[in-house]
């Protein structure tokens, strides 16, 4: 049997080069668009609205998973345009290159940010989608184009939505997730910055289960063609702000210095979801307990502070 092939833009990305590693070992042969090196994998550096190139690099393959996007909910408020053309009119040359090329499958990165304020909790994928930042906006755009690609140019689309990812080799500049933000603040002995009393509920998922998702949705993609499906991927297990610091104390043996913030506009106090449609249809639950994940990712921080 031939190789499967599978193009993964955004691969050289936190999530991307997680999710790179796991197709290879499936099996894929994997090719990556990003502006930047995955130094594991065949990449070429690329911007996705640059439609000519697309139509280049997006074919000989089965299918495309779609991560490249700008991701920094606080920066789309103070700069919309940038993630209008990054995420939309970027999507669309992906999109309209995979039509081209005869390229039907896509599996699309989504957010919990399409729902905007919820509610009610836990969040089912049936719920408003009211986003309230233009990243969410962008990425429930993202969304309604694939679907549109999917009722006009018979692509079979998957969109997973999930809530707050983490896990090693997580570097962003400057780091505004939680967690890594907590355990530099930690080691180092800065003032761990919390917004409001740290009672905001937030579904944490670890990187290993958002990868293995993808994996599902491809699955399904094959078995239930032609069709748009979006799915929550959460662990139904929420917790506070102020639990995960403990939890960071107790694995790092030190004390968080607190310092309170006032809440931030626009900043839910619980989000979290039903993952009741994923373990339905994708066959898909999340397997990692968050101390254990947390420790994964200490431990990784604590030996690459070591080494550099």
């Amino acid at each position: 049997m031939a190789e499967k092939r599978a193009i993964v833009t955004g691969g050289a990305g936190f999530l991307g080069r997680h999710l790179c590693r796991v197709l290879a070992h499936a099996g894929y042969e994997v090719k990556v668009i990003d502006l930047q090196t995955n130094p594991e994998f065949l990449t070429v550096i690329a911007d996705i609205k640059d439609k000519n190139r697309m139509r280049q690099e997006i074919k000989d393959a089965e299918v495309v998973f779609h991560l490249a996007a700008s991701i920094e909910a606080g920066e789309s408020v103070q700069n919309p345009q940038k993630f209008i053309d990054n995420n939309i009119s970027g999507s669309l040359s992906v999109l309209e290159a995979m039509k081209e090329n005869g390229i039907r499958t896509v599996i699309f990165s989504s957010t919990a940010a399409v729902y905007g304020e919820p509610t009610s909790v836990p969040i089912t994928e049936d719920m408003v989608t009211m986003p309230i930042n233009p990243y969410g906006m962008t990425k429930l755009a993202m969304e309604a184009l694939i679907s549109s690609f999917v009722k006009s140019h018979g692509f079979t689309g998957v969109a997973l939505r999930y809530f707050n990812l983490y896990g090693p080799e997580e570097h962003h500049q400057p780091e505004t997730h939680a967690i890594p933000r907590f355990i530099h603040q930690i080691h180092h002995g800065e003032p761990v910055t919390v917004y409001g009393e740290g009672q905001h509920l937030r579904d944490f998922i670890y990187i290993s289960d958002i990868v293995s998702a993808h994996l599902k949705a491809v699955e399904l993609a094959e078995r239930d063609p032609g069709k748009y499906q979006a799915f929550n991927i959460s662990t139904e297990k929420p917790a506070s702000v102020m639990e995960v610091i403990k939890m960071l104390e107790e694995i790092m043996g030190k004390a968080a210095n607190i310092q309170y913030l006032p809440e931030r506009p626009g900043d839910p106090l619980k989000l979290y979801a039903s993952a009741a449609k994923g373990k339905q249809v994708l066959g898909w639950q999340a397997e990692m307990d968050l101390r254990s994940g947390l420790t994964h990712v200490v431990e990784y921080f604590q030996t690459y502070w070591q080494q550099n």
